[in-house]
């Protein structure tokens, strides 16, 4: 028995509808480290004409001053808080499978509205077996470039949203972020440290401490610690020292392949280092100056947030003269900043 067109576009919604919202993104997959972290604790956007703006405190304009009897006391006008503008962006994808090729399947479709057809038990699990098929690759992909550009610095598109690699930037002292310039904002600049001579006895781990107290200064600790393989495998060769607690008369046991997927198991200052597959991938689309395997970040998550709207699951209609179902999803969103020196990027020569 074949199935209606609109009986069809109901079920592929809600095969969508059921891997994309009952599956959260930041469940699906250990490999994208960054998303899945930003998810954890993304903030609901409303929506607004064009940014999400942040206020952000940029000094104190402290008047303090000692005074005795009868001196005056100054007086100052004080301006202490900026806007931080940082423009949302509306990322995309979509899919179609073609009538015929639900044909090829068994699965026959004819025009007619809710119920005009019934499938049989064998053709009903045959589509359901293709739709899963096709939304579980354009689920898994999607997360994947999504994550992939709240990496990159949002140069690739004019409508690209602003990503890690401008945030969190390797050159502070330049560009404009959050409608901010940093040429002249110095509190608007992370912490930042390049070129590290690596397998230098400690010098990994000297420049690692120093801009571990760089982000700490003005109150909280970084929580996220990300980085590429390269700078792993040097922390792990110059920067550690592997310990033997093993108890005296019991059969002793040395893993050099600590960790599991993503997670190193190695740590510093108590926060496990995460490996960013996507890195990889990021030098061969880009070719960076610094390369991103050569470089580790350490992210304050209170100060840097994901704001989207949750995504729409839309079926548009088909088009008059295409005989096929569409599926698609909107996602508006914005990777907010609201402090920069909370955070720093690092990386090897």
């Amino acid at each position: 028995m074949p199935i209606s067109s609109e009986d069809l576009q109901a079920l592929g919604k809600s095969t969508l509808d059921d891997y994309l919202r009952n599956e959260p993104v930041d469940q699906v997959s250990v490999d994208i480290p960054l998303l899945k972290k930003l998810m954890a604790k993304r903030k609901d956007f409303a929506g607004a004409k064009q940014n999400v703006t942040v206020n952000i405190r940029k000094s104190h304009d402290s008047n303090f001053a000692w005074a005795y009897g009868e001196e005056p006391v100054a007086f100052n006008k004080r301006n202490t808080v900026e806007n931080a503008a940082f423009p949302w962006r509306r990322a995309v994808d979509g899919f179609y499978i073609a009538h015929d090729t639900l044909f090829a399947n068994g699965i026959k479709v004819r025009e007619g509205g809710h119920r005009a057809y019934r499938l049989e038990v064998s053709e009903k699990n045959q589509l359901l077996n293709l739709l899963a098929e096709q939304t579980e690759a354009f689920r898994t992909g999607f997360s994947e470039k999504l994550s992939m550009e709240l990496h990159r610095d949002g140069t690739s598109s004019e409508d690209a949203v602003t990503g890690l690699d401008a945030l969190v930037s390797t050159t502070p002292e330049t560009g404009v972020v959050g409608g901010i310039d940093r040429a002249t904002a110095t509190y608007w600049r992370n912490n930042a440290a390049t070129g590290i001579a690596s397998t230098t006895d400690g010098a990994l781990a000297t420049a690692m401490e120093g801009q571990w107290r760089a982000c700490i200064r003005n109150g909280g600790s970084p929580d996220f610690i990300l980085a590429g393989s390269a700078f792993i495998d040097a922390y792990r060769q110059h920067a550690v020292t592997v310990t033997n607690n093993a108890a005296a008369g019991a059969v002793k046991k040395l893993d050099a392949g600590v960790g599991s997927g993503t997670s190193t198991g190695l740590y510093f200052k108590g926060v496990e280092i995460i490996w960013d597959p996507q890195f990889e991938q990021l030098d061969a689309l880009e070719s960076p100056s610094i390369p991103w395997e050569k470089r580790c970040y350490f992210i304050n998550t209170k100060y840097l947030e994901l704001h989207d709207d949750t995504m729409d699951i839309v079926s548009p209609t088909r088009p008059y003269n295409v005989l096929a179902l569409y599926q698609m999803v909107n996602l508006r969103l914005a990777l907010v900043m609201k402090r920069a020196n909370a955070h720093s990027v690092m990386s090897i020569a």
